[in-house]
């Protein structure tokens, strides 16, 4: 193998694959980076089983040209501090028949000991019939994963619930996530439709990491699922995830259909006072008590002190009502809302309170389940 590329952006592909790499990845092969010059392209892979992401650099100017095809694996952090720190304008690589890959700009000649690519994990064959395919805006995809994701569980005592459900049925995309304590969920339509409905998890982690190099905009993302694989393509851009095996709990029973109170609160002042609320908060649990016309929010910590604060409400429909919840769920909610105002709905003193962006409805909710005080 032997190229000339642009240092910026062969910089840029590095930059954006390192994502799936672990600062202790264990297995010398998954701590590399797959560099392959094709004919009229250079692909940048970097994986660690779970989480592949892809770049292509197409030879579509001089930023890129091939001398000779190859392949080969080589230390994806010293390689990316080598090419972050050498001269600016075109790098050569090139690759000798022992795997050692010299990297040369106009001063530097650095040789990098490299591995045999044939061991390295291979993206899963494109299909030509795979079992979904949809397209996707990629604003309405970013923000939905934003939005989402965040819930899902840090803990592998049920794998499942680490992970986001993606569900396709009747021509619409649900996200869904939850811990066990607070669930997000959001349905969002698609450009591309296809008839078969199908239901996936895909790991949260793998799902924060991929919303990361997303562009936004009007541009679309392609969405592939496998049997084993969820794949992302857009643009230069591919990352692909492994599924979760399991039964995703079911939402019917969980999401209220009737409400005993509920307000509409504006979003930026609501978040200011959970923010200020929780500082006190023991074990980050604050209080919120409705009345006519404001919330009120309180907590405290014993021997340190307490806080009250209040916000008002815009509109109220039912009784007054006062439940104890998790402020930093609330506060995650809150910042993930581009809407400016919100709707609150109280199902219960015991039972699960129902947040939703006023501008959004129909479509997208949270729950947060109550915590159980004293008061």
């Amino acid at each position: 193998m032997r190229i000339s590329v642009s240092k910026d952006i062969l910089l840029k592909a590095l930059q954006l694959v390192l994502k799936a790499v672990p600062a202790n990845q264990l297995i010398p092969i998954l701590a590399g980076v797959h560099i392959q010059a094709l004919a009229n392209e250079l692909i940048v892979t970097a994986s660690n089983s779970s989480l592949t992401i892809h770049y292509r650099i197409p030879r579509e100017d001089t930023s890129l040209t091939v001398h000779r095809i190859g392949e080969v694996v080589v230390p994806a952090r010293y390689f990316c501090e080598i090419i972050r720190k050498s001269d600016s304008g075109m790098i050569t690589l090139e690759v000798d028949s022992s795997l050692m890959l010299t990297i040369s700009s106009e001063h530097t000649r650095i040789r990098l000991c490299g591995m045999d690519a044939v061991d390295y994990p291979a993206i899963y064959p494109g299909e030509s019939n795979p079992a979904l395919k949809l397209v996707v805006n990629n604003d309405q995809l970013k923000s939905s994963i934003q939005q989402v994701a965040g819930s899902a569980s840090s803990s592998e005592h049920r794998p499942v619930l680490t992970g986001v459900s993606f569900q396709y049925r009747n021509h619409r995309l649900q996200l869904t996530a939850t811990n066990g304590i607070r669930l997000a969920s959001r349905t969002m339509d698609v450009e591309h439709k296809a008839e078969m409905d199908r239901h996936i998890i895909i790991p949260g982690r793998n799902l924060v990491e991929a919303v990361k190099i997303m562009d936004g905009g009007d541009r679309t993302t392609e969405v592939e699922v496998s049997h084993r694989h969820v794949r992302f393509t857009a643009n230069n851009i591919l990352v692909q995830s492994a599924l979760i095996e399991g039964e995703y709990p079911s939402l019917h029973n969980v999401v209220p259909h009737t409400f005993i109170s509920e307000i509409t609160i504006g979003t930026a002042p609501l978040l200011k006072a959970v923010e200020r609320t929780t500082v006190l908060a023991s074990e980050s649990i604050i209080r919120l008590e409705a009345t006519s016309n404001r919330l009120h929010l309180l907590s405290q910590t014993a021997d340190i002190g307490n806080i009250e604060d209040a916000v008002a409400i815009l509109e109220k429909n039912g009784e007054d009502f006062t439940i104890s919840l998790n402020g930093k769920y609330v506060a995650d909610i809150l910042r993930g809302t581009s809407s400016e105002f919100i709707r609150l709905r109280f199902t219960g003193k015991m039972s699960p309170i129902v947040i939703h962006p006023l501008n959004d409805l129909s479509s997208t909710f949270f729950l947060i389940t109550p915590v159980r005080t004293a008061k």
